[in-house]
């Protein structure tokens, strides 16, 4: 079973298991408590086939199957697309310690509450979230909870925070881009295209698995998967809940991916979104 390694401080009504990363990423956006003020909702249809995998399509399954339905916001578009950082190679390698703190400033830890003030059923989300300019950050789109949400972005637990807005969405992608209002960020010094990985190569992740700020793990490229015309990137580095929207790193420090889905009761299958997909 798949699952998103968000951290939240009580068991998310939004928290589905599925059988593959497409479908986990569709209904984590379909299950998006706030509507978004500048997207219509797109119908899809969930249900199981024989084999008892779930499917998510646009038209009801053959008759007799039990479905339900859910809606998927339509994407937002970018304000102001930046141009994307290109790869850059180091005159030597950098050590594991270089790259870590090299990279590591460039990772953000992201709090989305669910509903207002006065409401006793307010849900705080935690994930992390990658900077590509001072005040743009990618991240999943199951982080954010939507635009109605309330976005903060920190640093650290004693730096300096910031309250944050959507920027752009793919939600049928679990693809996210937040602004930062106040806080300036640490971009990444490149993003390296999906095409250029190799599968056996080093990768680092960073995060902030269970609110541990800025942790490190590393591992392999396992896999380059394309599952219903979506591009994942398979890597054997560890992930813990929090760890959504965390930075998947080459050996150079090139940012290559969002780490956004693990495999539950699995050991070393987790996934990640290409970075350079969020500029489609």
């Amino acid at each position: 079973m798949w699952e998103h390694p968000l951290q939240q401080t009580r068991i998310a009504r939004n928290h589905t298991a599925m059988h593959s990363p497409r479908v986990s990423a569709l209904l984590a956006a379909a299950l998006l408590l706030i509507p978004l003020q500048r997207a219509l909702a797109d119908t899809r249809y969930v249900w199981s086939d024989a084999s008892g995998d779930e499917q998510v399509t646009r038209e009801p399954p053959p008759q007799g199957i039990v479905y339900s339905r859910i809606s998927i916001p339509d994407a937002i578009s970018w304000r102001r697309r930046p141009e994307m950082p290109k790869a850059f190679t180091p005159k030597t390698p950098p050590s594991t310690q270089e790259l870590f703190n090299q990279a590591a400033s460039s990772i953000y830890w992201v709090e989305s509450i669910e509903g207002d003030k006065l409401n006793s059923e307010r849900i705080t989300h935690y994930g992390s979230a990658v900077a590509i300019s001072d005040e743009l950050a990618l991240t999943n789109c199951h982080v954010t909870r939507g635009s109605g949400a309330q976005l903060t972005i920190g640093a650290g637990r004693t730096d300096e925070t910031g309250e944050a807005e959507l920027e752009a969405a793919d939600f049928d992608a679990d693809r996210c881009v937040i602004r930062s209002r106040t806080l300036r960020l640490q971009p990444v010094k490149g993003i390296r295209p999906y095409d250029n990985l190799e599968i056996g190569e080093t990768v680092y992740t960073i995060g902030n698995p269970r609110r541990l700020e800025r942790t490190l793990g590393n591992g392999l490229v396992s896999g380059k998967r394309e599952l219903q015309g979506e591009r994942w990137i398979q890597f054997t580095a560890p992930i813990s809940r929090g760890s959504s929207g965390g930075g998947l790193f080459d050996a150079q420090g090139n940012l290559i991916g969002i780490t956004s889905l693990s495999m539950r009761d699995a050991q070393g299958i987790n996934f990640a979104i290409p970075a350079e997909e969020f500029w489609k």
